[in-house]
């Protein structure tokens, strides 16, 4: 989907509903439309995936996660400390005071970053600050933290000190038991793939 397109739908909705949040936030406190439209464009309201596992695994206790997707959903899997306040429920009176909270850096996420943008706009619309979105979400989390790809072994050694760095977070969070060989030499790196399982005959 056209960002512009969704930028402008999200737009038009905080004008329509704006009036809702009079009563609990004063106009002064409320970001204007010229502002947020140039701070959504800037892009910088987005954190990174590694950004947000090396916090997680540091404990940092600025970080408060908010997943915008389905309860259904939030109870299949969410990311460690987040909470759920799915997105259509931002215009209910009382869904917002976790966000009430000071000294926290507050971050969106959903599947994707669609619907979680749509939140980050209508929160910086209400005045709140120092809220980010989740680069990609959910989708890119998996394909960054869960299940990293290996660089290949033509790749500058950045890219085999990040794949390294997300393997050890994929054990993390997994609780899997990956084999990470901290003592491999720099200048070299191999890679061997797994033989692949014969299929399984019969399922859907």
């Amino acid at each position: 989907m056209n960002k512009t397109y969704v930028t402008l739908s999200v737009i038009l909705i905080l004008f329509g509903f704006g009036l809702v949040f009079l009563e609990s936030r004063s106009l002064s406190s409320e970001t204007q439309p010229e502002i947020l439209l140039k701070e959504y464009t800037e892009s910088t309201r987005y954190i990174s995936t590694d950004e947000i596992a090396e916090r997680i695994i540091n404990g940092d206790p600025a970080v408060q996660l908010i997943d915008v997707r389905s309860p259904y959903d939030f109870m299949d899997f969410a990311l460690p400390g987040a909470v759920n306040i799915p997105f259509e429920d931002f215009l209910l009176e009382g869904s917002m005071e976790i966000m009430n909270q000071d000294g926290k850096d507050f971050i969106f996420y959903s599947n994707g970053d669609v619907f979680s943008n749509q939140a980050w706009m209508m929160a910086k619309r209400m005045g709140y600050t120092r809220i980010y979105v989740l680069d990609d979400g959910l989708n890119k989390w998996i394909e960054t933290i869960i299940q990293p790809l290996p660089p290949s072994p033509t790749e500058p050694q950045e890219a085999i000190d990040l794949y390294r760095s997300r393997l050890g977070a994929s054990q993390y969070f997994t609780g899997g038991s990956l084999n990470i060989d901290t003592d491999m030499p720099k200048d070299e790196i191999i890679f061997t793939k797994k033989k692949k399982k014969a299929a399984v005959e019969g399922g859907c």
